[in-house]
């Protein structure tokens, strides 16, 4: 059972970090006459995955955890539907909330990074540890905004870190995999 949650858990660490590149790599090759649409289309990708959370909490066990969940996806709602009635606050969101996305990521790779990678037997963990940081301070700049004015350069630069953030994501799992005793 524990070997099947391991392998869930690579499944699951590999495919995000292909769906962040995917994602990463679409937002820089964006054109600015359609950031609009993407951005409209992040809004309803936002709420479909709330309202499937939301589902998903209705027929679960009601732990801790689950109304974590379901607080998440609540926001989550909250987000995709300002997302998609303002579209000139959609773009400051979508900063805000791509910046938090980097912290919380470069957080949980600095500590998969101090608890696991040091564990796995593997020379050179400490680069994804300051990997990790770089993430943090990427998600710092992007919350701060200090130089792109424009859509499109936003659109690209956070294209860019998402990119950036698969290719911590595809490392860490290089480093933590498989895990020596």
């Amino acid at each position: 059972m524990l070997f099947q949650g391991l392998n869930k858990l690579k499944r699951n660490s590999i495919m995000g970090a292909v769906i962040l590149a995917a994602i990463g790599i679409v937002m820089v090759i964006c054109p600015d006459e359609y950031i609009s649409a993407l951005i409209g289309a992040v809004g309803v990708i936002m709420l479909v995955a709330a309202v499937v959370m939301i589902l998903d909490f209705s027929s679960s066990k009601k732990a801790l955890i689950n109304f974590i969940y379901l607080t998440l996806a609540l926001i989550m709602a909250i987000v995709g539907a300002l997302i998609l009635i303002s579209e000139i606050s959609a773009l400051h969101a979508f900063a805000i909330i791509s910046g938090i996305f980097l912290i919380l990521f470069g957080l949980h790779s600095l500590i998969h990074a101090l608890t696991f990678s040091r564990r796995s037997g593997r020379k050179g963990w400490g680069v994804l540890v300051v990997l990790s940081l770089l993430l943090i301070f990427f998600g710092v700049i992007k919350l701060i905004n200090p130089w792109w004015k424009t859509p499109g350069e936003l659109m690209t630069v956070t294209g860019w870190m998402i990119v950036a953030s698969a290719a911590v994501s595809a490392l860490r799992l290089i480093w933590i995999w498989p895990i020596k005793d």
